[in-house]
């Protein structure tokens, strides 16, 4: 028998199940939900697997799969283990991913009716929606379905896709799509909580799937709709993939003689997550491990580009985020400390907050989380955020670029790329210099980047965008800790980078302290034992020495 197929960038439950697809068994968590309240959403960051879960749900409640339930739930946990609701609900469906912002209002009102329509054809029921706005034809459903006793299901995928767009596109669309007194898409939540009121009502559960809490926040003005179950530990590992999931996945696509490499890689491109602060363990982005093994298991080889092209959300277009009267504020100065692998801390993960409050640290600090590029982990008494992976660093360090672009400063990420491919084969550190040359050149960025920690960040973001190396700062070695290593990315690159930086103000510079700065950076680069460190390319490491007077290197050597 041939071995199942992969369900990468499938969110079909049914076909998963009855056409041969590997499936991580998430039905444990069917009963799970049940006990519950009824009302919830559930957020977690693109591509993690929402609408496969959503899909699931369908699958089990909807009376519409009640004869073809033992085929569909097949080798899964639930077969077993059914719950008193199992195939007793009528599911209404939406998916608002489809809503094109580009007429925002009326591709919204024709997702809605459409799914209207599809509901009463589904179930063979004798009558036709006749007003023009779907908020009617859903008014006269709902008095339908409490008059006839049929128990409905609220399924919403992605409930604030369309709405988010808005957001970081046009504020003004989305004040009047979302929080003005008539707007449409809080008239269609009012009535979502008009049909669970009062007795024999028609909705008897909901379930949402979302990105961040900012829309339900302001269509609701903050009352509770349902409760978030986030960040409830019983459902951190509900979507994505957990150790114990890839080890069984590796087992049956009979890859245990890579088993070591594979997970070293799929842990430092797409593993650490965690969605409860107590959790002790992380899981894998579902989507990314889906990527990472479609191609190895049809080519024997990992995929080329790491990254999933799906994964890269064009976050630039939050720029609005970290731009304060035409300047980079705070939130910039917060990704520049995250791009450097410093942990920020935070008293706790706000899930309830509007998006006209973004530019508030600790609203935007819970942003970026629900994004998924932060992940948490309890400290003694806070929180502490960093960034998961090096898909996730790779992503931020884009949102960075495209910010000092908006400041006027844009070298050619081609040419920068191409003198790192030359340190890469031939240890040329001209990439070094093309970026002092750059910021000479442009006095835009001098402002952003004097002081030790600005100047770090900035290495570390551009060094990051390229394809040849994994970043990684303040990394531990014997006897101390690199301040920037470049840990090649493939077995072709012949040198790895370990660069030791350091910063002289402007107003204490003397030739005696530079010269002290570079011994200090020497003896410490003597200390670092290299070899003993696990999952480093068996490679040459380069040494380097930078230091930075105010904006500007005044030292660059291989030692």
């Amino acid at each position: 028998m041939n071995p199942k197929k992969l369900p990468y960038g499938l969110s079909d439950f049914k076909r998963v199940k009855t056409e041969n697809y590997y499936y991580f068994d998430k039905t444990p968590f069917i009963e799970k939900i049940e006990n519950e309240a009824d009302f919830l959403f559930f957020l977690r960051p693109r591509r993690f697997g929402k609408s496969l879960t959503i899909a699931m749900l369908e699958a089990y409640y909807d009376v519409y799969y009640k004869e073809q339930f033992n085929d569909i739930f097949q080798n899964t946990y639930i077969l077993e283990n059914q719950t008193p609701y199992k195939s007793s609900f009528y599911i209404l469906r939406f998916d608002f991913s489809g809503v094109d912002i580009t007429d925002y209002e009326s591709s919204f009102r024709n997702n809605i009716h459409s799914e209207l329509i599809r509901f009463s054809q589904r179930y063979k029921m004798n009558f036709s929606f006749e007003a023009k706005n779907p908020i009617d034809n859903m008014k006269y459903l709902l008095g339908y379905c409490s008059t006839n006793q049929l128990p409905l299901y609220i399924l919403i995928d992605e409930y604030d896709n369309f709405v988010n767009k808005l957001l970081v596109s046009d504020m003004q669309s989305y004040q009047g799509m979302v929080t003005n007194k008539e707007a449409f898409y809080k008239e269609f939540f009012t009535m979502l909580k008009v049909g669970t009121s009062g007795n024999d009502s028609a909705i008897k559960k909901m379930f949402f799937t979302g990105v961040s809490p900012l829309a339900l926040f302001d269509v609701t003005s903050g009352s509770n709709i349902g409760k978030n179950i986030s960040l409830n530990e019983t459902f951190n590992d509900m979507v994505g993939v957990t150790k114990k999931e890839l080890l069984e996945l590796i087992s049956y696509y009979k890859l245990q003689d890579k088993q070591e490499e594979i997970i070293e890689r799929c842990d430092t491109w797409y593993n650490n997550y965690r969605f409860n602060k107590d959790t002790e363990h992380t899981i894998y982005n579902s989507d990314m491990i889906l990527y990472y093994f479609d191609h190895l298991i049809r080519t024997n080889k990992e995929p080329e580009q790491l990254i999933d092209v799906n994964v890269r959300t064009d976050y630039s277009k939050l720029k609005y985020l970290v731009y304060t009267n035409k300047k980079l504020n705070g939130n910039f100065d917060l990704l520049n400390q995250l791009i450097q692998n410093e942990k920020v801390t935070i008293d706790t993960i706000k899930d309830n907050f509007s998006a006209f409050e973004m530019l508030e640290v600790d609203n935007f600090k819970s942003f970026l989380f629900s994004l998924g590029f932060l992940t948490m982990k309890k400290d003694l008494f806070q929180i502490e955020l960093s960034i998961p992976n090096q898909t996730i660093k790779k992503i931020v360090a884009d949102f960075i670029y495209s910010a000092y672009k908006d400041i006027n400063f844009h070298p050619r990420l081609d040419t920068f790329n191409n003198y790192l491919a030359q340190f890469a084969i031939n240890k040329d550190l001209k990439v070094f210099h093309y970026l002092n040359e750059q910021v000479k050149a442009q006095s835009s960025i001098r402002d952003y980047i004097d002081g030790e920690n600005f100047v770090k960040g900035f290495l570390v973001a551009y060094l990051s965008l390229n394809p040849y190396y994994e970043v990684k700062t303040e990394f531990e070695v014997t006897k101390g800790f690199v301040d920037i290593l470049l840990n090649p990315s493939k077995p072709e690159i012949p040198y790895g980078g370990m660069i030791e930086l350091k910063y002289i103000p402007k107003s204490k510079f003397t030739e005696k302290l530079k010269k002290e700065k570079i011994k200090d950076a020497l003896e410490q680069l003597d200390r670092y034992d290299i070899k003993t460190v696990k999952h480093l390319r068996d490679k040459p490491f380069v040494r380097i020495i930078l230091v930075y007077c105010g904006w500007e290197m005044v030292y660059c050597e291989e030692v």
